[in-house]
């Protein structure tokens, strides 16, 4: 899927997906999984410096005051918000151009995340 966003739209996502790839604590290797598990359960998460929250999570305070329908990534003060399928389909192909951390639970993780918001939708 083409998905027509800008090169600065484009970097507030890949910083915000490496950030939280990068990212850790002494119960998680990489934030990333937890992340992306997070949005399978319509719900979003965050940490210090970026974000993915989705519009349905029932928790209303965790929903950005900028975002209304559809998935946004925030990175250090930046956000970008796109429909689920765009930002799903944004997911899939920073993914794909990352095959160094290509692994079982995220293979698994990211093709959950197409079921949902690809084919059938939400």
């Amino acid at each position: 899927m083409n998905i027509n966003i800008s090169s600065s739209q484009e970097n507030i996502i890949h910083n915000c997906l490496l950030d939280l790839l990068e990212s850790s604590s002494s119960n998680h290797s990489s934030f990333l999984p937890k992340a992306l598990q997070s949005l399978l359960h319509s719900q979003g998460f965050g940490i210090e410096m970026s974000g993915i929250y989705i519009s349905t999570d029932t928790d209303r305070e965790n929903i950005p005051t900028y975002l209304t329908t559809g998935i946004a990534f925030e990175f250090m003060d930046n956000h970008v918000t796109l429909p689920f399928r765009d930002a799903i389909a944004c997911i899939t192909n920073w993914y794909n151009h990352h095959d160094n951390i290509k692994n079982p639970e995220l293979d698994k993780i990211i093709e959950d995340l197409k079921i949902k918001f690809l084919q059938y939708g939400i």
